[in-house]
């Protein structure tokens, strides 16, 4: 089966509820979309980031079978993917027989559907499209988190630098870290480059907390779904960027 596209401000009552937010905490990771899950899992721990979860993800009202998914278009509109939960979409078997939360499902065939139709993520992302399986896979979180919410992420620290780790943005993220003591709603990721954590390069972490008595950082990464406290500067040394937003950013 194919998915549906149907462009224009179209709206939909049924946005999905606050249980199956929840439960993108517990989904675990099969392809090469951390970048998306991350996303999607630390937009749930605000207030602003559920209204654009349920704003943007969307249950048909007329098929119970199908997740709208809503996108931005590189010309602003904001654009319906609409996915089928009781059909494989043709070409995605394995990530139906393999990612059984239905809305990452439908969230993954969307993006796919959106970079083959407007190829908009940055090209060193695309260079690896022929030797991945789906073109969902291989993205970085500040190109979703703008097609998905529609806004720039208003913390962006070295993401597209040539740097090997956040030590030389010392301050910056020093900056970041303080206000996150403060507001402790935010919606922030942390990604490697080449250096490693958990044996992977190239990988993208929730930033879930700071504690800048102990001097630590608290990450989360979507395959194995567990926390991890880990030192302010094994942090720096070991991370190449952190990009995302606070809550009164997505207001």
């Amino acid at each position: 089966m194919k998915c549906g596209i149907v462009s224009g401000n179209l709206g939909f009552r049924a946005s999905i509820s606050d249980k199956e937010i929840d439960g993108f905490s517990s989904a675990k990771q099969h392809f090469s979309d951390c970048y998306l899950m991350t996303s999607l899992e630390t937009l749930s721990h605000t207030e602003n980031g559920r209204k654009v979860l349920k704003r943007q993800i969307k249950h048909d009202d007329n098929n119970p079978h199908l997740i709208n998914c809503y996108l931005y278009t590189p010309m602003g509109t904001r654009e319906k993917y609409s996915i089928p939960t009781n059909a494989v979409v043709r070409g995605y078997g394995k990530l139906y027989d393999a990612q059984k939360n239905e809305i990452i499902r439908s969230m993954d065939v969307s993006v796919a559907e959106y970079e083959k139709k407007y190829k908009t993520k940055p090209w060193f992302c695309r260079f690896t499209d022929d030797f991945k399986t789906y073109d969902f896979e291989n993205n970085l979180p500040s190109h979703f988190l703008k097609i998905f919410t529609g806004k720039e992420p208003s913390v962006n620290i070295a993401e597209q630098d040539f740097n090997m780790d956040l030590s030389g943005y010392r301050e910056r993220v020093m900056e970041v870290f303080k206000r996150m003591d403060k507001e402790k709603e935010h919606s922030l990721l942390i990604g490697t480059g080449m250096k490693m954590l958990d044996g992977r390069t190239w990988h993208v972490y929730i930033l879930e907390d700071v504690d800048l008595e102990k001097g630590t950082v608290t990450v989360k990464e979507k395959r194995g779904n567990k926390p991890r406290e880990m030192s302010i500067d094994a942090a720096l040394n070991t991370f190449k960027y952190i990009v995302g937003y606070f809550n009164n950013d997505l207001a």
